[in-house]
C-alpha cells in the first residue's frame, strides 16, 4: 500500500461566498501545525468524501451570529444526516447557539462533535491536529494486533 505524505487538509464549511473571520483565525492556527484549511460548501461535501484520498476528512463548521444561524439551518442542517453517513468524515460544529447542537441525533455515529464558543483557536487546532493523527494512525494500523516475537532460543 502506497502512503501519501502530503500536507493533510482540514475542511471549513462555508455558509456564504465571503469567508468569515473565524476561517482566517483557524487557518493561521492550523497552518502553524502543518495543516491546510480548505473552504468547502455543503453541496461539495458528498463529492469530497467520494473523491478524496485522505483516510480521515475533518470538517469544521462555525456559527457565530444569528445570520449564520439562519443560513446553517437553511443550507446545512437538512443535509447533515446524509453527509455523516460516511465514517471517514468527522464534523466539528462550533457555535454559541446551543439549540443547534445535534449531538443527540448523531451521537451513535461517533463522527459529530459540538463545541460551544468561546473557544481558544490555538488549543482547539492542536486538539483537531491530534484527533487527525489518531484517526490516521488507526486507519493505518494492522487490525490483527501485534505478532508474537521469537523469544530467546536456546
Amino acid at each position: 500500500m502506497e502512503q501519501n505524505f502530503n500536507t493533510p487538509f482540514i475542511f471549513y464549511l462555508t455558509l456564504e461566498e465571503n469567508l468569515p473571520k473565524t476561517f482566517y483565525t483557524f487557518d493561521r492556527a492550523l497552518k502553524d501545525l502543518g495543516f491546510i484549511l480548505v473552504p468547502v460548501r455543503i453541496d461539495q461535501l458528498q463529492t469530497l468524501v467520494a473523491s478524496s484520498d485522505q483516510n480521515q476528512i475533518i470538517v469544521i463548521s462555525s456559527v457565530t451570529d444569528s445570520r449564520e444561524l439562519k443560513m446553517y439551518n437553511e443550507k446545512v442542517r437538512g443535509l447533515l444526516k446524509y453527509v455523516l453517513k460516511s465514517k471517514r468524515l468527522t464534523f466539528m460544529h462550533l457555535s454559541s447557539f446551543s439549540k443547534i447542537n445535534d449531538y443527540r441525533l448523531y451521537s451513535l455515529k461517533k463522527n459529530y462533535y459540538f463545541l460551544k464558543y468561546p473557544l481558544d483557536a490555538r488549543s482547539l487546532s492542536a486538539k483537531i491536529a491530534r484527533y487527525h493523527d489518531l484517526k490516521s494512525e488507526t486507519n493505518v494500523r494492522w487490525p490483527g494486533g501485534k505478532r508474537a516475537g521469537l523469544g530467546a532460543v536456546a
